[in-house]
């Protein structure tokens, strides 16, 4: 294999004396092959069940019909890959990037006796993903129509434009995953858990969603009153929830002025406040877990110490908002205005000091408006700026592990003492 993979490399770099490794049904059961670079390998029918493809690259090799069942391909490289009819059950796929890969189920023709061309059938063998761990996995763009994700774990992972029309997503767990514009005609949903996940232009013909849970998840509002997602767990938050807001608010106030002894902490978990007005609305310590408020106008409202994991505040106004210590992680702020709010740590003496900053991990926030906004000590892992506007931000010792900031603006941002992906700060010195 180290010669293979000494001349692959030349190949590969285009040099004399190289040779594309060539491992038509191998058996590389259990190797070790971490972080080697085998891009347009050919893998066909390769057995690689439990081997160690830890950073592996294979982009676009082809491993038609490979087995890779119980592997471990932790950010692993597949992009453009020919992975027809593979076999990944149980795989450790964390983190690993499919983006345009064919995951389509295979054909395998048949031929009669004497290979007799009048005797040709064809036989699918179906792309199988059963219990895959795929967390922050990379699958945009993908085909895998018919595929089989039965109990797979997505967690964060990117499908958006995917093609996954008839695929068996039983018992998946999506949360937080993204499955803008994806195919999902004819897929079968039953039981799986889409918290936080967001469908906006998915194409959802025929799927089946019957006790899937969809609290949380970023639908548009029409879509959750179709007659496809009754027999889904929808959110709870009763009808004449806004009528009875002000009586809400009111309590609410009284128990934050009284530290707890008379009135009623707020829980609007799951409410659909959108477009709502809660302009200077005092809501510190309220509970807004999968809180509908799209567009609504929040500026100036007191949310110190908020509990809003999985709130939809697409387009929502919170300038100047008080987010000190608010928890929102994978909430969806896309499109949010956050001019000047205030998401620094909230610092409780009593009975010993302690720091609560900010949660946003995983939150996403791609075009968001966050000029002049306190983001310092935050915890921002995860989370999404694509396109966000941190002119002027203070994001001084703010935890940006793993946030995607492509396109975003850092102009003037303050960044002392924050980490950022790699370790490396995106803004030139």
């Amino acid at each position: 294999m180290n010669e293979i993979i000494a001349l692959h490399r030349r190949f590969l770099a285009r040099a004399p004396g190289g040779r594309r490794a060539l491992l038509k049904f191998h058996d590389l059961s259990g190797l070790a092959l971490d972080r080697q670079d085998l891009s347009e390998a050919d893998l066909t029918g390769a057995k690689l069940r439990h081997a160690s493809l830890v950073g592996v690259r294979l982009r676009m090799a082809t491993l038609f019909g490979a087995d890779l069942a119980v592997a471990d391909l932790r950010g692993a490289d597949l992009s453009r890959a020919d992975l027809r009819g593979v076999c990944l059950r149980g795989a450790e796929l964390t983190e690993a990037i499919f983006a345009d890969a064919d995951l389509r189920e295979a054909s395998l023709a048949l031929h009669g006796e004497g290979g007799n061309p009048q005797f040709v059938t064809f036989d699918a063998l179906p792309v199988e993903l059963v219990a895959i761990m795929a967390h922050r996995a990379d699958f945009s763009g993908t085909q895998m129509a018919g595929g089989v994700l039965l109990q797979a774990d997505l967690t964060d992972a990117n499908l958006s434009r995917a093609r996954l029309q008839r695929t068996d997503l039983r018992n998946a767990i999506l949360i937080g995953t993204r499955l803008d514009s994806a195919d999902l005609a004819g897929a079968n949903l039953r039981g799986a858990t889409l918290t936080g996940a967001t469908l906006t232009g998915a194409e959802l013909t025929g799927a089946d969603f019957m006790d899937a849970d969809l609290r949380g998840a970023v639908l548009e509002p029409a879509m959750m009153l179709s007659d496809q997602f009754r027999s889904a767990i929808r959110p709870t938050q009763p009808a004449d929830i806004r009528s009875r807001l002000p009586g809400i608010l009111a309590a609410h106030a009284l128990w934050v002025n009284s530290l707890g002894k008379e009135g009623r902490c707020a829980d609007l978990t799951e409410a659909d406040l959108s477009g709502a007005s809660l302009a200077g609305a005092n809501l510190s310590a309220a509970v807004l877990e999968r809180c509908i408020m799209i567009g609504a106008d929040l500026s100036n409202a007191k949310l110190a110490m908020a509990h809003m994991a999985f709130a939809d505040l697409r387009r929502a106004n919170l300038t100047q908002a008080d987010l000190r210590g608010a928890r929102l992680p994978r909430a969806n702020l896309a499109g949010a205005t956050l001019s000047a709010a205030n998401l620094s740590p909230v610092e409780h003496l009593t009975p010993s000091p302690r720091l609560f900053p900010a949660n946003l991990e995983r939150a996403k926030l791609m075009g968001a408006v966050l000029t002049r906004t306190v983001l310092c000590q935050a915890r921002l892992i995860g989370a999404d700026f694509d396109g966000a506007d941190l002119r002027d931000a203070d994001l001084r010792e703010a935890d940006l592990r793993d946030a995607n900031l492509t396109g975003a603006n850092l102009g003037n941002a303050k960044l002392d003492g924050a980490n950022f992906p790699g370790g490396k700060s995106p803004v030139s010195s």
